[in-house]
């Protein structure tokens, strides 16, 4: 066999034919790598079926969860694992035949990538809770601190005094611009009764500083710059969010929210105004000494807020009205008089908010 082996390789010389022990040699190992392959592919196919069985018990737990509603979270649909292929008994050494090459084996297989992609769970996240997003699960609290600053700026234009004919008035014209800067800290507290449903309240605490700047109309008109500061309590809230469905077969969270703003902070029907009394009155009556911290009205904020989970965030909108109730405050009289008792309703307001959470 090893005389007639040259003759069936072309190419091959007589003087480099490899011998018969040379052969069986090189058939042992090659039959002893194939006996390691195949044993490394037995424990990676057992290995599988031990991660499937796995992945469907943890499916059946959460679709335990769902039903009975006390799941920490709102779980998306899981996908069923996918069967893995029967482990392979470790080959014989000496029945088997020699293999070319490891290639021919199995290939093992596992979910896809949009299997594994739909196997989301949305955990609970502080940051989506101030949207009404993912609440608070039963029994823990969570203290949401924060800060936020805004900056306005504006012109106004007042004509005190009356117009015979276009172009000709009489009285005082007031133009000024005003700049004002907030920055108000708050706490929130979060409550969860259940993995439902959410209590929550929030307490400001506003600083607030503005400047007036104007110069009246006339031949000894100056430039005035009254500047006015706060700072105090702002509108304390209270209010629950409950979480209408869990998001399974690919539907969006549905979370409805109420919010009921109170009138802790100071009104600006109560705050210190110019009148005709003061330095420059004339020119500034009407003018706040200080800021404001609050609205000065009671409100109550129904809202629906929408969360789709999605690679690699959350989108979220929320929906939300806001209900002003009329109220009675204390107008101030510029001539320095006492004020005037007047019923007030700032009516009602609508607003929408997108955007997406990581």
């Amino acid at each position: 066999m090893a005389c007639l082996l040259p003759a069936l390789l072309p190419g091959t010389s007589l003087a480099a034919a490899p011998s018969f022990t040379e052969l069986e040699k090189l058939q042992a190992q090659i039959l002893k790598q194939e006996a390691r392959l195949r044993k490394q592919q037995a424990l990676l196919q057992a290995e599988s079926v031990q991660l499937g069985n796995q992945s469907a018990l943890l499916d059946s737990e959460l679709r335990r969860l769902r039903g009975t509603g006390d799941g920490p979270g709102t779980v998306m649909a899981a996908a069923p694992p996918e069967a893995a292929p029967a482990a392979a008994p470790p080959p014989d050494a000496q029945a088997s035949p020699p293999q070319a090459s490891s290639s021919d084996a199995a290939p093992i297989t596992g979910p896809s990538p949009q299997k594994q992609a739909s196997r989301r769970i949305l955990l609970t996240e502080p940051s989506l809770s101030s949207t009404g997003g993912v609440l608070t699960p039963r029994g823990q609290i969570i203290l949401d601190p924060s800060l936020e600053y805004d900056y306005s700026s504006y012109n106004q234009l007042n004509l005190s005094g009356f117009t015979i004919l276009p172009g000709i008035t009489f009285g005082n014209i007031f133009i000024a611009r005003v700049r004002e800067n907030v920055l108000t800290g708050s706490m929130a507290v979060r409550l969860g009764l259940t993995n439902r449903l959410e209590l929550n309240a929030k307490l400001p605490y506003v600083y607030g500083y503005g400047s007036t700047i104007t110069q009246p109309v006339g031949p000894d008109a100056q430039v005035l710059s009254p500047s006015e500061h706060n700072f105090s309590l702002g509108d304390a809230q209270i209010g629950a969010s409950y979480q209408i469905n869990s998001g399974d077969a690919g539907w969006p969270i549905f979370v409805g929210n109420f919010v009921f703003k109170s009138t802790t902070g100071v009104s600006p029907y109560n705050v210190p105004v110019y009148t005709v009394n003061d330095p420059n009155g004339q020119y500034l009556q009407g003018i706040s000494k200080k800021l404001p911290t609050g609205t000065g009205f009671y409100s109550a904020e129904p809202s629906l807020t929408i969360l789709y989970p999605t690679a690699p965030g959350v989108l979220f909108a929320n929906f939300l009205y806001i209900k002003n109730f009329a109220r009675t405050v204390e107008l101030a009289n510029l001539g320095g008089g006492p004020p005037t008792a007047t019923q007030l309703s700032p009516g009602d307001a609508v607003a929408a908010t997108f955007g997406m959470g990581f």
